[in-house]
């Protein structure tokens, strides 16, 4: 069965609990949505909202990661419990606002009112959204340190790297241009 990738649409407060937890779920707790999702899909959850209803708009890709179960469970048991999914998320992960991705995404690009089709709180993704909301929300790598710096001139590595052809500024003989 092929792959498949999923965006969820929830506040931000109920997104941090999902993580924590590890699981998705739905709007509503709703079967409808988590029961389409297999294990190796893909998911991301959006936030329209700090809060419901009345939050602060935040309208990011929050978290992606991966279902890890073969089918949906109920949290707590029986009658109004939310069904849900095990999901690996993302270690670290920074809400990526969507406004600068609009042009690149399928879901967004040349449809003026993409926000509509979210109403459900889930939807299938394309591939190719699915892994730029994916990259959006990895966390950049951070800066060396200054410890990070004398191991990299003491072990030699940005020698390894002028032989190896990288232009190097007069200046900082560790930056790299490209």
């Amino acid at each position: 069965m092929a792959i498949r990738y999923w965006l969820v649409v929830q506040p931000f407060d109920r997104a941090l609990a999902m993580v924590e937890g590890g699981f998705v779920q739905a709007p509503w707790g709703a079967l409808e949505g988590v029961e389409q999702m297999r294990v190796s899909d893909g998911v991301v959850i959006y936030c329209p909202r700090e809060v419901n209803p009345d939050g602060e708009p935040m309208r990011s890709v929050v978290q992606a990661g991966y279902v890890l179960d073969d089918e949906p469970y109920r949290a707590g048991g029986r009658g109004s419990s939310p069904w849900r999914r095990e999901v690996q998320w993302m270690r670290e992960a920074r809400p990526a606002p969507i406004r600068p991705l609009r042009e690149l995404l399928d879901l967004t690009r040349n449809d003026r009112y993409w926000g509509e089709r979210l109403r459900a709180g889930w939807l299938e993704l394309s591939r190719r959204d699915f892994e730029i909301f994916e990259d959006a929300v990895r966390r950049p790598s951070p800066e060396p340190s200054a410890l990070g710096m004398g191991l990299i001139r003491d072990t030699g590595l940005g020698r390894a790297a002028e032989s190896s052809g990288v232009e190097r500024d007069a200046e900082d003989p560790y930056a790299t241009r490209f």
